[in-house]
C-alpha cells in the first residue's frame, strides 16, 4: 500500500502593496510541512495578484524553497492579472503547458487548468492581464476537449492512483445563469463532462481516481461524488470578497489596504495537511483561526451567497474511507 503525505493551500493573493500579508503565510505553511514531514507542498490557484517582478519573492520561496520540498500548482483565474502571456507564466513554473502530472511515492498528482473560455465556437485561454473571460468575466471557467482527452488518457494510463488538483471544483456543475454572482459560485462548465470520466476510469480501474482538490471560492467543504472525494479548501487569508465597500476596519488600516475596505480577512495563514493511502484511507488534518479585527463577511454584505460550502476562518479536520461517511474531526 501507498501512502502520500502533501500540504494544501490555495488563493494566497501574494501581492502586499493591496493585501496586508507579505511571506509570512509562506513560511508558516512550509513550517508546518516541515513538522509534518510531507512529500510535497501544493496550490489550487491564486497564488499571486501582481506582476512577476513584484511576485518573485513568494515565487521564489515557494518553486525554490530552502526547505527543498517539491512544491506544484495549478493555475488560478488570478494567476494571469499580472502577467503578459500563459508561455511567460508557464516558463516560471518550468512548464510546457498549463496542465501537468507528476509520478510521487506512488500516486499520480494532476493539476488541471480550468481557466478557458469559448468565443465565437473557439476554446480559448484566459488572456494576459485578466481575471478570466472577455470584459474581465468570471463567468467562463471550464477545460475544454483537448485538455478533458488529455486528462482521460493520462488516468487510464497511470500506473498509480491519482489525486486531482484544480482552481475551479468539479463536484458541481457550472453556470451562467446568474450573473450577479457568475461563476464564481459555482464549478467549471464542464464539470458534469469530467465526472462522467473519473466514473468511466474508476469504472475500469477501482479507486484509481481518489480526490480532487480546488480552490477559488474562499469557502469550507468537503464531500463525495461517485465515490471520489472533493476538498474545497478554504483561501489561506482572503475570507470574503464584497461587491460593496464597507467601513468595518479601523480607519487607519483601510488607509494602509484601501482594498481591505471590500473584505474580510483571516488572522492566521489556512492550510492542511492531507494523507492519502492507495486502498482510500483520506485523512484531512485542517486549521482554524479568526477574523481579522473581528470583521466577518456577513458584516461586509448582509447576502453572501456561496452556492456550496460556508464562510469560515478554518478548514474542517476530516477522516474518511471513500465509501463511507466521513467523520468531522473537529
Amino acid at each position: 500500500m501507498s501512502v502520500i503525505k502533501l500540504s494544501v493551500f490555495t488563493d494566497y493573493h501574494y501581492n502586499p502593496w493591496v493585501q496586508p500579508w507579505a511571506l509570512e503565510g509562506l513560511d508558516a505553511i512550509f513550517a508546518r510541512a516541515v513538522e509534518n514531514n510531507v512529500d510535497a507542498v501544493t496550490h489550487c490557484g491564486d497564488f499571486m495578484v501582481t506582476t512577476l517582478e513584484n511576485g518573485k519573492p513568494a515565487l521564489d520561496r515557494f518553486l525554490h524553497n530552502p526547505e527543498g520540498l517539491p512544491a506544484f500548482g495549478a493555475y488560478g483565474n488570478h494567476e494571469l492579472q499580472g502577467v503578459d502571456s500563459l508561455e511567460e507564466l508557464n516558463a516560471v513554473y518550468g512548464l510546457d503547458k498549463s496542465y501537468y502530472y507528476r509520478d510521487l511515492k506512488g500516486f499520480r498528482l494532476i493539476f488541471l487548468d480550468t481557466n478557458h473560455f469559448i468565443k465565437d465556437g473557439v476554446l480559448q485561454h484566459y488572456p494576459g492581464h485578466s481575471v478570466g473571460g472577455p470584459d474581465w468575466s468570471y463567468d467562463h471557467n471550464l477545460v475544454g476537449a483537448p485538455q478533458r482527452a488529455w486528462l482521460r488518457e493520462t488516468l487510464l494510463a497511470s500506473p498509480y492512483p491519482c489525486i486531482i488538483f484544480s482552481h475551479s471544483t468539479f463536484q458541481v456543475d457550472g453556470t451562467t445563469r446568474d450573473p450577479s454572482i457568475g461563476s464564481c459560485n459555482s464549478g467549471s462548465l464542464d464539470a458534469q463532462e469530467i465526472r462522467a470520466i473519473f466514473r468511466e476510469v474508476n469504472e475500469a480501474h477501482p479507486n484509481r481516481v481518489l480526490l480532487c482538490i480546488n480552490g477559488h471560492y474562499h469557502t469550507n467543504s468537503f464531500a463525495t461524488v461517485d465515490g471520489v472525494a472533493y476538498f474545497n479548501v478554504n483561501s489561506t487569508y482572503s475570507g470574503f470578497w464584497s461587491r460593496d465597500k464597507h467601513d468595518c476596519f479601523p480607519k487607519e488600516f483601510i488607509e494602509k489596504y484601501p482594498h481591505a475596505a471590500q473584505c474580510a480577512y483571516y488572522n492566521d495563514p489556512l492550510n492542511a495537511i492531507v494523507t492519502v493511502s492507495s486502498d482510500g484511507e483520506l485523512d484531512i488534518d485542517g486549521a482554524k483561526t479568526t477574523y481579522m479585527y473581528g470583521v466577518t463577511p456577513y458584516m461586509c454584505d448582509p447576502y453572501p451567497k456561496p452556492i456550496f460550502g460556508s464562510f469560515e476562518p478554518r478548514i474542517t479536520s476530516t477522516h474518511v474511507k471513500l465509501g463511507q461517511a466521513a467523520v468531522d474531526k473537529q
